[in-house]
């Protein structure tokens, strides 16, 4: 009789053998290490996840601060404005205001110088005109 062949046995011991040292050495600590992996993975995308968050929520920030910004510029440059506008015119009115009395005060001076030329031409027409009558008829005319 012949005994029977033990090399299927023998492989089978074998390969659970090397099957339960590769699972303590290589694929446990692997497993482990991918685990880990996956774990920092998902932390870091967590974490971008939230500073891309804040990035946006600080972008919605800073875009509100510079539409502050220029609504206030823009109101200051139209007070600006409208402070320069008053301002010119205060002056223009000023100005008008000094136009009309100088004119006042010319018109009034032509107006004195007027009567007073109305009047010497009148004492002068008299004079001129009693010359010419005492020359012409060659005595003094009163």
């Amino acid at each position: 009789m012949q005994l029977p062949d033990l090399s299927l046995l023998i492989a089978l011991a074998v390969f659970w053998a090397t099957y339960h040292v590769l699972k303590a050495t290589v694929f446990k600590p692997l497993g482990e290490v991918l685990g880990e992996r996956e774990k920092t993975v998902v932390a870091a995308a967590t974490a971008l996840q939230g500073a891309l968050d804040r990035q946006a929520e600080v972008l919605a920030d800073v875009d509100r601060r510079l539409l502050d910004a220029r609504r206030e510029a823009l109101s200051q440059r139209e007070a600006a404005r409208a402070e320069a506008a008053a301002r010119r015119q205060e002056l223009l009115d000023a100005a008008r205001a000094d136009a009309r009395r100088a004119a006042d005060q010319a018109q009034a001076e032509l107006d004195a110088a007027a009567t007073a030329a109305r009047t010497q031409l009148a004492a002068d027409a008299r004079s001129t005109a009693a010359e010419l009558a005492s020359t012409l008829l060659g005595r003094r005319v009163a």
